[in-house]
């Protein structure tokens, strides 16, 4: 082999060389990862099932505690509400996704107070300082505090599990509801806006 071949291969080897000091050298790029695709959120979807035929609502008495400590709960009745479209939200303080799930229903109930009447009512009637004690340590200062005296309204709305969300047209009928926690403060707390104002 002549010197020509072994000049031509010598320079072909430094080029590698070089190549791969500065490849090493570089910082490695990052890599985005694939965006999901994204989900199409709708009533089914969030697992709202709908009351077919639409189911009148009597009554419905439950209990609000007032501010004063020394005050006692006043009675309250879901016939008098109708006229505005209401969320029944029964929920309890020893149920985990309830516990979760409430700061956002309140941040909802915040800014959609004009559109419905919000109720979260508490079924652990038996020790209603654990309800208040809740209020205060999570902040929830939308939410009126009430509850379920002997869990008769759960029992009347066969709310056999927790969180259970019942929706209430204007006229007083119930067109639907929702087992399971609900993300409020999301696209679903929107689309059931809609769907309530238009019922």
């Amino acid at each position: 082999m002549n010197k020509s071949v072994y000049f031509i291969m010598g320079i072909v080897l430094a080029s590698v060389g070089t190549a791969g000091y500065w490849a090493l050298k570089e910082e490695p790029k990052t890599v985005a990862s694939p965006k999901p695709a994204s989900k199409k959120i709708s009533l089914l979807t969030i697992n709202y099932i709908p009351t077919s035929p639409a189911k009148p609502i009597d009554e419905g008495t439950f209990w609000e505690l007032q501010a004063s400590p020394e005050a006692k709960p006043i009675e309250k009745n879901l016939k008098d509400l109708k006229g505005k479209p209401i969320i029944l939200h029964f929920w309890a303080t020893w149920c985990g996704p309830c516990v979760e799930e409430l700061p956002d229903l309140d941040t909802y109930a915040k800014k959609y107070a004009d559109t419905a009447h919000i109720i979260a009512v508490a079924t652990d009637s038996k020790d209603i300082s654990k309800i208040s004690e809740f209020y205060k340590v999570k902040g929830i200062k939308n939410l009126s505090i009430t509850f379920d005296e002997g869990r008769v309204l759960s029992r009347n709305f066969r709310a056999s599990a927790l969180p259970t969300t019942v929706f209430i047209n204007s006229n007083g009928h119930e067109i639907g509801r929702i087992q399971g926690a609900v993300e409020w403060t999301g696209t679903a707390g929107r689309l059931l806006n809609t769907h309530l104002s238009r019922n």
